[in-house]
C-alpha cells in the first residue's frame, strides 16, 4: 500500500506539498477548498505547478483531492443538488490542474426517501459533475459509518451506486474508510477479521472499484454507526488489522491515507510511521 497523509493546504499548496515529503508520504490528499464553504478560491497557477514539480521529483502518488463536507449528492432539496454537483465538478477540474489521480466525495444522506430514490439523485448529479468538469480525474466515492441517512455505510450500497453509473466505470469508483467501516459494523481488529472484510468487499463491489483507503483507527464500538477517527493502534482495531491491510497483497498499488486528529501537531507523521512500521515488519 502506497501510505500517506491528509495535509493542510491552509500555508499554501508548496507548503503543503514540503510537509507531505518532509514526513515521509508515498501518496498524499487535500481538500480541493474550503471544506466548510461553498465558495472556491481561486486556484494561483505557480502555486499548482509548484505543488505538481514537488510532489513529482518525490515520487508521490497518486494525489488525492477531498471535496468540501456540505456535499450531498442525493439532496432533494434543488439549491442544495445544483451546489453540491457544481462543487464536485469544480473539484475534479482543480484535481486536472493539480495532477490529481482521484477526487474523493462523501455521498450525503438521502433524508428518508431510501436508497432507490437517493440513487437516482446521485447517478445524475455524478454525470453532470463528470460532464462539466475539464480533465480525467477519476471520482472516489467513500463509504460512511451509517448515522442518520447517510448513504454508503454497507458495500451492497457502494455496489448500487455503482451500478447505477456503469457506462462510467472508467470514471467512478469507491474510497473506503477503516473508522467508517468499524462504525458501519465490519470488523477489522486483528488479521483474520480484517483479510474477511476485504474478501466481502471483492465479493460485493469489487476491488478493480477501488482506488483509496482511509486508514483510521475508531474508538467507537463496533457498529456504532458513529464517525470518530483516533490515532493508529490506539483504538478499537488495533495494529493487527492494519498489519493486515498494509500488507495485504490486493491493496499494494493502493492509496492508503491517514485522517487522524492532532494532523498539524505531530500526529501526521506519528501515524504515517506506525503504519510503515507494520508494513516493515511483515516482509
Amino acid at each position: 500500500m502506497r501510505l500517506g497523509v491528509h495535509v493542510s493546504i491552509g500555508s499554501g499548496l508548496g507548503n503543503a506539498a514540503r510537509r507531505a515529503v518532509e514526513i515521509g508520504c508515498e501518496s498524499v490528499q487535500m481538500f480541493s477548498s474550503n471544506p466548510s464553504s461553498w465558495q472556491v478560491g481561486r486556484l494561483d497557477e505557480k502555486e499548482a505547478e509548484e505543488f505538481k514539480e514537488i510532489t513529482a521529483q518525490a515520487g508521490i502518488s497518486p494525489v488525492i483531492l477531498h471535496t468540501p463536507y456540505l456535499i450531498n449528492l442525493a439532496s432533494q432539496s434543488s439549491k442544495g443538488w445544483a451546489n453540491s454537483w457544481r462543487a464536485l465538478a469544480s473539484a475534479l477540474s482543480r484535481a486536472d490542474k493539480l495532477g490529481a489521480a482521484y477526487v474523493v466525495t462523501h455521498i450525503g444522506s438521502h433524508g428518508g426517501v431510501g436508497i432507490e430514490a437517493a440513487g437516482i439523485r446521485v447517478r445524475d448529479a455524478v454525470m453532470r459533475a463528470l460532464d462539466t468538469a475539464s480533465g480525467d480525474a477519476a471520482l472516489l466515492l467513500e463509504g460512511s459509518a451509517g448515522s442518520g441517512n447517510t448513504i454508503g455505510a454497507s458495500f451492497e450500497e457502494l455496489a448500487y451506486l455503482l451500478n447505477l453509473i456503469e457506462d462510467r466505470s472508467s470514471r467512478v469508483g469507491v474510497c473506503i474508510d477503516t473508522a467508517h467501516m468499524y462504525g458501519a459494523g465490519y470488523d477489522l481488529a486483528g488479521a483474520d477479521n480484517a483479510a474477511a472484510v476485504i474478501a466481502e468487499f471483492d465479493r460485493i463491489v469489487g476491488l478493480s472499484r477501488l482506488g483509496a483507503v482511509h486508514l483510521n483507527d475508531t474508538q467507537k464500538t463496533l457498529a456504532s454507526r458513529v464517525d470518530r477517527h483516533w490515532h493508529i493502534g490506539r483504538g478499537n482495531i488495533g495494529l493487527e488489522g492494519f498489519r493486515a491491510l498494509v500488507n495485504h497483497p490486493a491493496l499494494a498499488d493502493k492509496a492508503g491515507i491517514i485522517e487522524t486528529p492532532e494532523m498539524d501537531s505531530g500526529f501526521d507523521e506519528i501515524n504515517l510511521n506506525a503504519l510503515k512500521s507494520l508494513r516493515k515488519q511483515a516482509q
